[in-house]
Parts: structure tokens; sequence; C-alpha cells
């Protein structure tokens, strides 16, 4: 049976001109989810959506909510979520952390999320497929995640963003 990828309950939507993607501290059980409020910007912000048509984006969350297993019954690495409008797709892992191998672990999340996503839904069907790392501590990439980068173009033939603003 297919994975349904896009729950209806859990999905948030913005048409803000400026919105952010929140994810509350681990161990949260609770799915990631888009916020409005400016004043949480500096507080609760993990990724910032950059919005300037204003159009109706949904934000389905995949990591506590969409049950990805792996072959013996364990959860598998999932991304937090997926942006959806206008028939474009971007797939989107949150971070707050400093230090180092946090790229690598996102990456890895992407790499399986979309894997499993192009199992259950064809790809073809979208105008355009991208992902995010997003950290609110580091939200400029650097030249050192060159690698992981790469890496994830090998994997999954995509462009990884490292950064935290996302424009639509």
């Amino acid at each position: 049976m297919p994975i349904n990828f896009f729950d209806e309950d859990a999905k948030t939507n913005s048409s803000s001109s400026i919105f952010g993607i929140c994810d509350d501290p681990s161990p949260s059980t609770t799915p990631a989810y888009i916020d409005e409020n400016k004043d949480n910007e500096d507080k609760k912000w993990i990724g910032v959506v950059h919005n300037s048509a204003t159009q109706s984006i949904d934000f389905y969350p995949i990591d506590n909510c969409v049950p990805l297993l792996r072959p013996n019954g364990d959860k598998e690495n999932r991304c937090d979520g997926v942006l959806s409008y206008s028939n474009n797709l971007i797939f989107v892992e949150l971070k707050e952390r400093g230090g180092s191998g946090w790229i690598g672990i996102g990456r890895n999340q992407l790499t399986i999320t979309l894997q499993r996503f192009r199992e259950n839904h064809n790809i073809s069907d979208y105008t355009k497929i991208e992902a995010y790392i997003c950290n609110k501590l580091r939200p400029i990439s650097s030249k050192n995640h060159a690698n992981e980068i790469q890496k994830f173009k090998d994997e999954t033939g995509l462009i990884l963003n490292v950064q935290r603003n996302i424009h639509i």
C-alpha cells in the first residue's frame, strides 16, 4: 500500500509574505509546522520562507507524521516536511545545531525521504522539486559543505540548499 506524504489533517498553510517553519525542541513527538507570528522569528523559526507573491503555500509534516519504517520495523530517518505550492515541492530538514555533522545527518534524512517519496509518488507530476537544510544557528552555507552537497546531487539528482532562507 502506498505511503501518503500529504496528510491533509496535519497540513498547515500560509499566504503571508514571510513566515517561519518550526520544530519543537528534541525530544519532540509533534510534527513541524508553519508559524506566522513575526515576534517568533528569532525564538522559534528555524527556516524562514520568503513568499513575495503571497501565494498559498501548504506545509505537510513528514517527521512524526508519515509512517516510514525500515524492514525490521524501526522508524526510518526522514526530513521534517515538505512545502507545496503551484505544483512545486520543497523538502525541508530543520536543524538547530552548531558544531559539525549536522549537514551529513540532514542530507541523509532528505535522501531517504526523497527515495521513499519516489517509491510512492510520480515525481514527474511536479514542475520543480528542491531540498533545503535550514539551520537557525548556521544560516548560510559555506565551502565546507561542498562534499555533502555533491553527495546529495549524486544520490538524488537534486541540488541541496543549505541555508535558513527559502525564497519562493
